[in-house]
């Protein structure tokens, strides 16, 4: 029996048919850029607008050919497609669920529901330290991205980036006073926070800054005192749009990176410490209320 030779058609098809992973590889891994570092996709997408829109385009008429065209590969492009269809629906949805999105309100809920575990991180990180020693320690997808120390006989700290080395870890752990167990344990209870980083008081400062999230260039953190405001400190705050005041213990912070907002903007400043006023003065009436009644049943009994 003679064999059938392939014909020029059918190794089209074939070519066409494996060729469709290099547009469904390449929008999956961008739409997880988006989600994971939106700046960086937005940088790329700005210098290579001409590459991504055709690659864009030809994953879309790969996904649109899966619906009519048989075969296992066919129908693994239409799967591939419908879950990249509801990733981007779920992250537009809820992009706070991502991390991808911070503002006053958020970090106002956040705090409010673990006030309590992130005294105890801050507690736990200062009894670990030596006395005297100062840290900066900040994690990018469970390594460490920012290691920053002082020890406490120093006078200038050593500032380390993208550290990855085990003995630099282990000399950088010995400049402050930390072992390995400790780091496991801020680690994971930054974690378990959904924060990001950890820096100790100066020397002259009574607050730990608790970075709770990078949002392009930007870092959302938490300013935790261990004593009240004094009200020269509330009146500097009070002017910075870097900073809104949200207890007499807890500033909410703002920093700008290279590009992109370098604060929280006055209007957003000013709207979010309105409606915070209105719920605390709707709590004080609130107690007031309750003690007046409870008062009016003592009498009564």
């Amino acid at each position: 029996m003679a064999s059938v030779r392939p014909t020029l058609e059918d190794f089209s098809n074939s070519i066409n048919k494996y060729i469709g992973f290099i547009p469904m590889c390449f929008v999956s891994w961008f739409v997880w850029s988006m989600i994971d570092d939106p700046f960086m996709a937005d940088l790329l997408f700005a210098f290579g607008f001409w590459f991504i829109i055709p690659l864009v385009v030809w994953a879309i008429v790969v996904f649109l050919q899966s619906f009519w065209t048989k075969g296992l590969l066919w129908k693994i492009y239409m799967i591939w497609g419908c879950a990249i269809i509801i990733l981007i629906g779920a992250y537009y949805i809820s992009p706070t669920k991502f991390g991808t999105i911070c503002n006053p309100d958020i970090m106002a809920e956040h705090y409010d529901k673990n006030k309590s575990e992130l005294q105890e991180l801050i507690n736990y990180t200062n009894q670990s330290l030596d006395k005297g020693a100062q840290m900066q320690l900040e994690f990018e997808h469970g390594e460490i991205s920012i290691f920053h120390v002082l020890g406490k006989n120093d006078s200038l700290r050593s500032n380390n980036w993208d550290v990855h080395s085990k003995d630099r870890i282990g000399s950088l752990m010995n400049v402050v006073g930390l072992n390995d167990e400790e780091l496991k344990n801020i680690r994971r209870k930054l974690k378990k926070l959904g924060c990001i980083s950890v820096e100790t008081a100066t020397t002259h400062s009574d607050f730990v800054d608790i970075g709770f999230r990078r949002v392009d260039m930007g870092m959302y953190s938490y300013r935790i005192y261990s004593r009240p405001m004094n009200a020269e400190e509330k009146k500097e705050y009070d002017e910075d749009p870097m900073f809104i005041p949200y207890t007499d213990r807890v500033v909410f912070e703002y920093g700008g990176g290279a590009a992109g907002p370098q604060s929280f903007g006055e209007d957003i400043k000013e709207e979010f410490m309105k409606k915070h006023q209105l719920l605390s003065d709707e709590n004080n009436d609130n107690k007031s209320n309750s003690h007046v009644i409870r008062t009016f049943i003592r009498v009564l009994c």
